[in-house]
């Protein structure tokens, strides 16, 4: 059964919807806050489900940061300045893959499973490239 999730920032001005067959304590969310100083100070402690969906709302208006190889783009809500999500537009697949925030879903943050501390230092573009495809979320904007 295909479940959907409301998600929104602080102020409500940026909103997804997560479309998922997973269970809120189904979700794994995962950080490397250990080692990304950006993650600590956002909390950054993302969701996903390869076999779902996340639609953006057509009238988010967020503003974008890139960081080392710029291949990710951060959104954050251009009212509250809250982090909300990131997205990875793969060239050569001709598609869009992201991980949200899991504190945006409220019943996933109190249900989903504890939060697994991932390191993606040093990891070469073509290994997070096929991690991002296999891990992350569609993107459909609304």
């Amino acid at each position: 059964m295909m479940r959907q999730y409301a998600g929104r920032c602080g102020c409500g001005a940026t909103q997804v919807t997560l479309h998922s067959q997973l269970a809120p304590e189904q979700f794994q969310p995962r950080s490397d806050a250990e080692t990304c100083g950006f993650c600590r100070q956002h909390g950054g402690i993302w969701i996903s489900d390869p076999s779902g969906s996340l639609v953006i709302a057509g009238s988010n208006a967020t503003r974008t940061k890139q960081f080392a190889t710029a291949q990710v783009q951060f959104h954050f809500c251009a009212t509250c300045d809250e982090l909300a999500y990131a997205i990875y537009a793969d060239s050569e697949a001709a598609n869009q893959v992201a991980v949200v925030r899991r504190d945006l879903f409220a019943p996933i943050a109190a249900s989903a499973q504890p939060v697994i501390g991932t390191n993606f230092e040093g990891e070469a573009a073509a290994a997070a490239r096929q991690r991002r495809l296999r891990n992350w979320t569609a993107v459909r904007e609304a």
